[in-house]
């Protein structure tokens, strides 16, 4: 049985990578689907959003930049006119730009900390009045095994990634006598496209393989199984926690 079909989905992040495989997933399951992204002039929001009408063509592709509450406010007010209710919202957007903890400026903290917890606390705040009615309604944020394990040259990403899960545990206690869940999905080394800039493809396998129970990458494919979980009513006992999904490379 498909208990995504026609369930509202609130996407953030969807220019590439993850988040584009995640409207697409949910998009082909039969949900409706707002997908949001910060910059939709080169042409990738009308690709999206024509492919996202091939699985629910009631889905939509709107802007969004997390890091302005404002619009977080504008997209659920959107969702509130058109669908009346939200099911699921999905914080995917964030950025995670490399450079040694000293030479990170004040200005370069508070981008990557507004960007990826700051923006996850917005979609919260502005999802919770839409999602109330339901009591089945679910939030996942998305976090890093590198708030586990800890990575050089990603201090203030790896702080922010540690207030999602602060704020997936706080934010569990307070809305959970609504009715509505939050959990949190933390990512291993994922198939992504701007691996490329960091290293070769046989340097990434040998790290991954060093360190993860089980050999191989990790695609987007695979991760999808955990966020239908989540977002589909079998997780209803569940909230407050994380999942990792990294092929064991956070295993002790």
């Amino acid at each position: 049985m498909n208990d995504l079909k026609d369930k509202t989905v609130w996407i953030t992040g969807c220019s590439r990578g993850i988040g584009r495989e995640l409207a697409l997933s949910f998009a082909g399951k039969g949900a409706v689907v707002i997908a949001t992204m910060r910059n939709m002039e080169d042409g990738n929001g009308r690709q999206l959003q024509e492919a996202l009408w091939r699985g629910n063509p009631a889905s939509i592709v709107e802007p969004q930049d997390v890091t302005k509450p404002e619009d977080a406010q504008a997209v659920a007010r959107l969702i509130g006119e058109r669908f009346q209710t939200l099911d699921v919202l999905i914080n995917n957007a964030g950025i995670d730009p490399r450079m040694p903890a000293q030479k990170i400026t004040a200005s370069d903290w508070n981008t990557v900390l507004g960007t990826n917890l700051d923006g996850t606390w917005h979609c919260c705040q502005a999802a919770l009045p839409l999602m109330r009615p339901l009591e089945t309604s679910s939030i996942i944020n998305v976090g890093s095994i590198t708030a586990h394990i800890g990575m050089a040259h990603l201090a203030h990403y790896i702080a922010s990634k540690q207030g999602i899960i602060g704020l997936t545990r706080g934010l569990a206690r307070d809305i959970g006598p609504d009715g509505v869940r939050v959990n949190c999905i933390v990512l291993g080394a994922v198939v992504v496209e701007k691996e490329a800039e960091l290293a070769t493809e046989e340097e990434i396998l040998e790290l991954v393989n060093r360190n993860q129970c089980m050999p191989g990458r990790i695609y987007p494919a695979d991760v999808m199984p955990a966020f239908h979980f989540f977002a589909s009513n079998a997780s209803r006992p569940i909230t407050g926690q994380s999942l990792h999904v990294d092929k064991g490379w956070t295993h002790h």
